[in-house]
């Protein structure tokens, strides 16, 4: 084993701090025992409303033969699916959903389900007690657990570093169309809407407002975005620590901040980002 690792677990240890992978948190004690559940051949446009109603970012789908297991569908296939100008209110949950979806059992760790989230590119994730679902455990859930329990990398991360540089800036006047097409292309969590008329200040549209959209029934094509911005958002600088970062999130419900100097916006910081580079930087410590 590296010393510099165990000599670094043994500082931890003795002033009390805590790292991702020091928590012996259960997937149960985190996850959402409720799961939103939609059929194959439901539309896409009816499992945005499902999700929509209790604010959730995906749902079970039911499988089509018995004993075979559950699918997902997630705000990310319904963003998808307006990229690739699909019909929602045709489109079955069936065609565009995961037909299999990735599971965790209850007894594993959340740092196990973080990894399998991280690895996979997803943030949700069914948890399967046998052949039944019991909940479904985000990467929220996860990022709020470490939050919450103080277990954050000791080493400053600054956001700089975990960010995302590459920025997809519209004009106001643009639509969701034009928004969702970039953020399914380049697998972005979000775009930057430049300020305009009464705010002095850049927005940001996510999966979220196309998936809301969807749900409302309205036309992503006919939409503008000065009418569809995240209502809540905010920004950092780029050396605010990656602890600091997720503390806004988890507290504010944001999934993105978007990362600015005087200049002007430099980057967006996802949820996703943050969970990376802590389990980067556990596994560094612990080896």
């Amino acid at each position: 084993m590296d010393r510099r690792g165990e000599i670094r677990r043994s500082f931890r240890r003795l002033v009390g701090s805590k790292e991702p992978g020091d928590l012996d948190i259960r997937v149960r004690e985190a996850m959402a025992p409720s799961v939103v559940v939609v059929r194959p051949d439901d539309t896409m446009r009816s499992a945005a409303r499902a999700m929509a109603e209790p604010g959730v970012g995906s749902a079970m789908v039911e499988p089509v033969e018995p004993g075979d297991g559950p699918g997902i569908v997630t705000a990310r296939d319904i963003l998808e699916l307006v990229a690739a100008g699909g019909d929602p209110g045709t489109a079955q949950v069936g065609d565009n959903a995961s037909a299999e979806a990735r599971t965790v059992a209850p007894d594993a760790s959340i740092e196990s389900a973080a990894e399998a989230m991280a690895s996979g590119g997803f943030r949700h994730l069914l948890v399967r007690h046998g052949d039944e679902t019991v909940g479904i455990i985000s990467m929220r859930d996860v990022l709020g657990c470490w939050v919450r329990e103080g277990a954050t990398p000791n080493t400053i991360i600054p956001i700089r570093e975990a960010m995302r540089g590459d920025l997809a800036t519209l004009d106001s006047h643009r639509t969701l169309l034009d928004a969702a097409r970039p953020m399914a292309d380049e697998g972005l969590s979000a775009v930057l809407v430049e300020a305009s008329g009464h705010r002095s200040y850049p927005g940001i549209v996510t999966e979220r407002e196309v998936a809301s959209c969807v749900a409302g029934g309205d036309d992503p094509a006919a939409e503008r975005l000065e009418d569809r911005l995240a209502s809540r958002m905010t920004f950092s600088a780029p050396e605010w620590s990656l602890r600091q970062a997720a503390e806004a999130m988890i507290k504010g419900g944001f999934q993105d901040v978007v990362v600015v100097e005087p200049r002007g916006p430099i980057g967006i910081l996802a949820m996703r980002d943050i969970v990376r580079s802590w389990l980067e930087q556990t596994s560094e410590s612990g080896s």
